[in-house]
């Protein structure tokens, strides 16, 4: 079964982070095809809805927050956090009247919201992330031509690791595992250690991803050489059917010598941007391939691909993206 390339998939995505999204102000944000607006209540609970009001269609993010509504800046229409009129100026709210409002959970700095074509409540939920022992995340984005299955797909993609960012001896420690909603794999690879201030010197690394959806990813990459453990994040959001906005945070574990941890987060992160940025061109400029010509050694990635089509609404043929032409 293969999934339309060109659709938007079903899942949990990062939709903001906590400190963006402070009391009193009305974030817009576009994402899903759709524009929306994001807020707090006087309670402080965060809410994610459709950004034109369904009475004259104003931009909502104009609006006021009232205690626990939003506040039409047009006719002062109000609506609660479920997405429903709760006041009117002449105090008769009108049934259709009502805004689409995504389930949300904020966990460790991060906002992120549900989204279903078809409206569906969600029947699970990424992991709490709320390991006593690690440091604050450092959150980092970017927007660019791709697709989130494409990125995702890099947990199982092995192969690439060594082309494109210089590791060497990549391979699975264990087969790739699917359990419902979560893919999880285990791989080893050598690489540089001057992304830790130590040029010339190669250690191996062991990683333990595991993808939720296509929007959540967890990557704990471990060096145990010295003993020193890294959380990665990368949480591709669509913006629409050809373009991502890719979140991306690390953390790491707090380390035997405590005064060094707070400068092993810096450089864990900025050795994970450069590989991500690394692949940001090519997956700006790829077409997806349906049914790829892999080799023995690939097979993860048909586990993968399989994995991934159950969050499409309605599998079909997929409509490939057309390839960037860059002019000469």
């Amino acid at each position: 079964m293969t999934v339309p390339f060109e659709a938007i998939p079903n899942g949990w995505f990062c939709v903001a982070t906590t400190k963006e999204l402070k009391p009193g102000r009305v974030l817009e944000k576009r994402y899903f095809d759709r524009q929306w607006v994001l807020w707090r209540t006087a309670s402080g609970a965060p809410v994610m809805s459709d950004a034109y009001c369904p009475h004259l269609g104003a931009h909502l993010g104009a609006g006021k927050i009232r205690g626990e509504n939003l506040r039409c800046p047009f006719h002062g229409f109000e609506y609660a956090r479920d997405g429903a009129c709760v006041a009117t100026p002449d105090g008769r709210t009108p049934p259709r009247a009502r805004l689409r409002s995504l389930p949300l959970l904020e966990r460790q700095g991060l906002v992120l919201g549900y989204w279903h074509a078809e409206g569906e409540a969600p029947h699970w939920q990424p992991p709490a992330l709320d390991e006593p022992d690690f440091t604050a995340y450092a959150f980092r984005r970017r927007a660019f031509r791709g697709h989130p299955q494409e990125i995702c797909e890099n947990s199982s993609d092995l192969v690439h690791f060594g082309p494109t960012h210089g590791y060497g001896n990549a391979h699975t420690t264990s087969a790739p595992r699917v359990d419902g909603h979560v893919l999880r794999v285990d791989y080893a690879m050598d690489r540089s250690l001057d992304f830790l201030g130590m040029p010339g010197r190669r250690a191996t690394l062991a990683f333990s991803a595991e993808v939720f959806g296509l929007g959540f990813s967890r990557v704990c990459a471990r060096l145990p050489s010295i003993d020193v453990q890294a959380d990665l994040l990368v949480m591709p959001t669509p913006i629409d059917a050809e373009t991502v906005e890719l979140n991306f945070a690390a953390r790491v574990r707090r380390w035997k010598i405590p005064f060094l941890t707070p400068l092993l987060r810096p450089l864990f992160v900025r050795g994970y941007t450069s590989d991500l940025m690394a692949d940001v061109p090519i997956w700006s400029r790829k077409r997806y391939v349906a049914r790829p010509a892999l080799t023995e050694g690939e097979q993860p990635i048909a586990v993968y691909r399989k994995f991934a089509a159950q969050f499409y609404s309605q599998p079909a043929e997929p409509k490939p993206l057309a390839p960037v032409v860059r002019a000469s």
